[in-house]
């Protein structure tokens, strides 16, 4: 059963709410939201529209455009605009009620979200001094330099607001990803079943492909399966220089062959993002080793994961733990913030960002051994003032099948 859309509207009418009070305590006076076919979080936050194809198009006779992308244009009292690149149109119900769009394929020049169109509802808001723009690293450059040309005296700067509300959940969204949580849990069954039915001589596109049809039948909405983020596996031994890598169809697995599988998806928008790993066969010793240490560093990591601790001390902490059990923490990686482009922030690498309460983490540490296997688990994680909460709880043990 999908979102009603009255409730669906409602939570969104809270978030530009959320977005408007930021934008009033930072001086904006208009705020464009922007996204595309990659990275469209931001702007299905604010309106449940994600460009869901991308392309070029005939705008004359002589000129064509590339169209991925559109905009959601929000000042202080006006409702929301969407505006689409010319070629784009939604195709299922969203919410927002205006949107400015070309009349499909047969767009023209100045549909859409064009500079035109930026300039109208920008005249029309009046008096803006200040304008901030999101995922302002990948917003069209012709769009930037013609709203410069066009209004020089106001400043346009890159603003973060929305960015920073999609990084707190509401209880709505902690709902939704308790439900994607299942559907990860759903597509490691798929998988642990068919090793265990077929075993010895599965290949991994088999293998990831068995667990993105169960989660993807398992979605109400017809949706992109999770183009910032694919699924990725490891069987042994490293793929164009990658021990994660995306599903080789000629690659098997063999007897005693650790197999690592990250499982990437959507559920009504919501991300699914998470990994376990199985042994074919007896395990070695030291594989046996690796595969502790991974399971003691994830729990003490999740259990650390409270408001107030720095983002980059939870890596800090995984990474002594590892070194401390004879290991080294794969690539220094330890996961992300999860959220409508998977990989979010906070970002647990490098980044001195508090986590907050009701922050959702993707903590995933691995160890690798001998440059040959993976050993390592990825949960959906809820951080809370007693500590993180799994989503997901398909069991990591027994490693071996």
């Amino acid at each position: 059963m999908t979102i009603p859309h009255d409730v669906l509207q409602s939570e969104i009418d809270k978030r530009i709410a959320n977005t408007r009070a930021l934008m009033a305590e930072r001086g904006y006076d208009a705020l464009i939201v922007y996204g595309n076919n990659k990275l469209s979080g931001s702007l299905r936050y604010l309106t449940d529209y994600f460009p869901d194809r991308a392309g070029w198009i005939s705008l004359t006779g002589t000129e064509t455009a590339i169209v991925d992308g559109a905009g959601a244009f929000i000042n202080a009292s006006d409702p929301p605009v969407l505006l689409v690149d010319p070629g784009l149109m939604p195709t299922r119900e969203i919410c927002v009620s205006e949107i400015m769009a070309g009349e499909g394929f047969a767009a023209k020049k100045g549909d859409g979200l064009s500079v035109q169109n930026l300039e109208k509802l920008i005249t029309d808001t009046g008096s803006v001094k200040r304008i901030g723009i999101e995922t302002f690293d990948k917003f069209p450059a012709p769009l930037y330099a013609g709203i410069i040309e066009k209004f020089s005296d106001i400043e346009i700067v890159r603003s973060t607001i929305v960015e920073e509300l999609r990084m707190v959940k509401s209880d709505f969204d902690l709902e939704m990803f308790r439900k994607a949580g299942r559907i990860a849990d759903l597509g490691h069954e798929t998988i642990i079943n068919l090793l265990k039915e077929k075993g010895v001589g599965v290949t991994e596109l088999e293998i990831i492909r068995s667990a993105e049809h169960a989660m993807r039948t398992a979605n109400p909405i017809y949706e992109d399966s999770c183009s910032s983020s694919p699924s990725l596996i490891c069987t042994g031994h490293p793929v164009a220089g990658a021990l994660l890598h995306l599903p080789n169809p000629a690659k098997s697995v063999h007897r005693g062959d650790i197999v690592h599988w990250d499982i990437c998806m959507r559920f009504e928008g919501y991300p699914i993002d998470n990994a376990r790993t199985r042994c074919m066969g007896p395990v070695a010793e030291k594989h046996q080793r690796a595969y502790e240490a991974v399971l003691e560093i994830q729990r003490a990591v999740i259990e650390a994961a409270k408001p107030g601790i720095l983002a980059n001390k939870l890596v800090n902490l995984a990474e002594q733990m590892a070194i401390d059990r004879g290991f080294k923490l794969w690539d220094r990686f330890l996961g992300h913030g999860l959220g409508w482009d998977i990989h979010e922030r906070p970002d647990m690498g490098i980044e001195e960002l508090p986590l907050k309460e009701n922050m959702v983490l993707a903590i995933e540490p691995r160890l690798a051994v001998d440059n040959i296997y993976l050993f390592g688990n990825e949960d959906m994680v809820h951080v809370t003032k007693d500590g993180g909460v799994s989503f997901t709880s398909y069991p990591k043990e027994p490693l071996e099948i």
